[in-house]
């Protein structure tokens, strides 16, 4: 069953999906930047990844803002 507000439901971060993004959320009127992958998505929540084993629910109404993270882009030098 479908109920209403659903079945207009656009996934708006698809384009992260999977990649390592940092989430600007506002916490208690603070912004947090949150280093992590996006792992799904539904109407009112993203479903994140900190580490392998690591995931949780973000409601959508805390993020300001999304960006790649450059960081852990970079190829790592041992």
């Amino acid at each position: 069953m479908i109920t209403d507000g659903r079945r207009d439901f656009s996934p708006a971060y698809t384009a992260w999906l999977r990649k390592p993004v940092v989430l600007l959320l506002v916490i208690r009127q603070c912004h947090v930047p949150v280093p992590c992958r996006i792992v799904g998505e539904s109407a009112t929540a993203l479903r994140v990844r900190f580490k392998p084993g690591w995931e949780m629910d973000l409601r959508k109404e805390l993020i300001l803002a999304v960006e790649e993270d450059g960081v852990m882009l970079e190829p790592r030098v041992n």
